[in-house]
């Protein structure tokens, strides 16, 4: 091994003990950069006892002697179980995209976005949800991400779309989407089902375009919950009237936000 990289290594290995105590439950993953073997994108999580879980990004690059020069990192999170993968249709500055995702509890993971802007790498997106999806939606050319962002209700997931220098929010772009996932989930959901549940299902009919069919479910969803009669919950009725007012007619239509939550 060239003596540049197991210094940083060496390193890496110091720091790690210095957060633990043992070395059981450690984790330390690394992937080169698509088409750059020279750039190394590394994570690790180590269990913590006052945190749960520590965790670090860690990007990397050896010239051809093996010198290891530090590029960038995160700061530490509390995080575990790392993944990396790239989006290599995707490049910044010549770069393709690099993914880490970390779980942040049982039902709850953190995405990162790694890339490179004006000849530095930076962290270009974070994303809170439960999983990740990198698709090609309606014949696109490039792929979007998708986070789905709830895994104890009913998801209704986020697109973010590449505008050739960053992610943006690009969910109110995709109806036939959302139209799919509508008629999905109200094929699979119980006939009981109440509150935030069908919340979440107006906010899918908003953003595949079908308001009325949303006013639809949150007017179910007032007169489930209102039947309850003592035991209806006032903070799920305050979220249906919310919601309601949501879809009334703006006197300011630019002001209309589809991807709002209601």
């Amino acid at each position: 091994m060239p003596k540049g990289l197991f210094r940083f290594l060496a390193l890496l290995a110091c720091h790690l003990a210095c957060l633990g105590k043992t070395a059981e439950g450690q984790i330390v993953i690394s992937r080169h950069f698509p088409g750059r073997e020279g750039t190394t994108v590394l994570c690790w999580s180590i269990p913590e006892e006052r945190a749960g879980y520590q965790s670090q990004i860690v990007v990397f690059q050896t010239d051809t002697e093996g010198a290891a020069k530090l590029l960038w990192q995160s700061p530490l999170d509390n995080s575990y179980a790392p993944q990396i993968r790239f989006m290599e249709k995707i490049t910044a500055q010549g770069l393709p995209l690099a993914l880490v995702e970390r779980q942040t509890g049982a039902a709850s993971s953190q995405l990162d976005v790694i890339g490179k802007v004006a000849g530095r790498i930076v962290r270009l997106l974070q994303i809170d949800g439960f999983k990740f999806d990198v698709e090609h939606l309606e014949g696109s050319k490039l792929p979007f991400i998708i986070a789905h962002t709830d895994a104890s209700v009913l998801d209704v997931p986020d697109i973010y779309r590449w505008n050739g220098g960053r992610f943006v929010q690009d969910s109110a772009a995709h109806p036939d989407y959302y139209r799919q996932r509508l008629a999905e989930d109200k094929s699979a959901l119980p006939d009981d089902s109440s509150g935030v549940v069908l919340v979440n299902l107006a906010r899918i009919a908003v953003l595949s375009g079908d308001r009325a069919e949303a006013k639809t479910i949150l007017k179910d969803a007032l007169s489930r919950e209102r039947s309850k009669g003592d035991e209806a919950n006032e903070e799920t009725l305050r979220l249906i009237d919310k919601a309601l007012r949501a879809l009334e007619p703006s006197q300011h239509p630019q002001d209309e936000n589809p991807h709002q939550k209601m």
